[in-house]
């Protein structure tokens, strides 16, 4: 008996993530960048709204979290800015083309390059 189980996703979904990478860049331009209260962030990138949401999503936290991992930067700094870093990385990756852009159309591009 096989007790297998596979998930299959979109390419581009980030592991362990359920969104793409584009969708966390975006995010994190948002949240970090913009400033955007988590709620509006969220409002923006899921798909399926829900009325039990709240004013905070942790989803945000846990991204900037892990992305503290991909980025050398001082143990001493806030996850928001850590998630402002990862989002200048992403924006760095648009292609050159999406320069004048606003950046959370650059941040989405520079996360779809990335995946």
């Amino acid at each position: 008996m096989c007790v297998a189980v596979m998930l299959v996703v979109p390419r581009g979904v980030s592991p362990r993530r359920h969104y793409s990478l584009a969708a966390i860049a975006m995010a994190m331009t948002l949240w970090a960048i913009l400033e955007l209260p988590p709620a509006r962030v969220r409002e923006r990138i899921c798909v399926s709204p829900s009325v039990a949401w709240g004013t905070e999503w942790s989803t945000l936290r846990r991204w900037a979290h892990a992305g503290r991992a991909l980025v050398d930067l001082p143990a001493v700094i806030t996850l928001r800015e850590v998630a402002a870093r990862v989002a200048q990385i992403a924006i760095g990756r648009a292609p050159p083309s999406l320069r004048t852009a606003p950046q959370v159309a650059q941040a989405f591009a520079g996360g779809t390059a990335m995946a």
